[in-house]
C-alpha cells in the first residue's frame, strides 16, 4: 500500500521535537496512541525495534498496511 500524501495536525507538528530526542544508541521506542502509525515508522528509521499501540482496531489495521514490509516495526491494539 502507498503511503498517503502527507498531512499535519498538532500531534505532527511535534513530530521533529520527538525525533531529537531519541539518544544515540536507542533500540527501543513505544508510539502510545499511534493511530496510523505515521511516528512510529520516523521512528523506525532511528530505532531498530518500534512497537506502536493503540486502541482502535482499524487504525492498527491501517498502520499495520502502512508498514508492512518493515523489520523491527509491530502495532499491537490495546488500551493497557
Amino acid at each position: 500500500m502507498q503511503t498517503p500524501d502527507p498531512y499535519w495536525n498538532t500531534n505532527v507538528a511535534r513530530h521533529p521535537g520527538i525525533l531529537r530526542q531519541v539518544p544515540p544508541g536507542c533500540g527501543d521506542a513505544l508510539d502510545v496512541g499511534c493511530g496510523d502509525g505515521l511516528l512510529a515508522r520516523k521512528l523506525a528509521a532511528r530505532v531498530p525495534r518500534v512497537t506502536g499501540v493503540d486502541i482502535s482496531p482499524e487504525m492498527i489495521a491501517r498502520a499495520r498496511d502502512l508498514s508492512s514490509g518493515r523489520p523491527g516495526l509491530r502495532f499491537l491494539q490495546g488500551d493497557s
